[in-house]
């Protein structure tokens, strides 16, 4: 399977992401499967000797084998101490009859397949981090609504953890 980039994703990207006196911003059309060339393009940007946050959301999944952990571990041992991971994926957690429809149903219509990973399949992500707290949730219980009442959990986990 071939590495194939959103055209809209793309175009947003070079819309939205731009740099302003404040500081810098860039996108990387890249593969994660291809982390040699992500760091070669980030280092446009970013200065690996400052922290750096690496933030994949609703990416890993499109990496259907054990060698996404490879792969994020890679990108993660260049980035400096105090550097953050966020990460998030959909699961089967709440409602897996639900969860697996929706993966049948995308990978049919899809030459971009995904997986749904267990919670203890996410959690992997962040061995030898520091979670912080919640830990690996539901996203919504991340930044809960403020009414007071309690967040609507969907299936979809992640967590937030800061590199030793």
């Amino acid at each position: 399977m071939g590495y194939s980039a959103d055209p809209v994703v793309l175009a947003h990207a070079a819309a939205l992401l731009t740099s302003t006196r404040e500081g810098a911003a860039d996108y990387i059309d890249a593969d994660l499967r291809d982390p040699e060339n992500i760091l070669e393009q980030a280092t446009r940007t970013l200065d690996f000797a400052q922290p750096v946050a690496l933030i994949l959301l609703g990416v890993t999944a499109h990496i259907t084998d054990d060698t996404v952990y490879g792969l994020v571990g890679r990108l993660m041992d260049v980035l400096p101490s105090g550097s953050h991971l966020v990460l998030c994926d959909d699961t089967e957690v709440l409602d897996p009859r639900q969860m697996r429809e929706m993966i049948e149903q995308w990978n049919a219509a899809s030459d971009n397949p995904r997986i749904n990973r267990s919670l203890e399949q996410l959690t992997r992500f962040f061995d030898g981090l520091e979670l912080l707290d919640p830990g690996v949730v539901s996203v919504s219980r991340w930044r809960p609504g403020r009414s007071g009442e309690p967040a609507v959990e969907v299936d979809d986990f992640g967590g937030v953890a800061r590199k030793p």
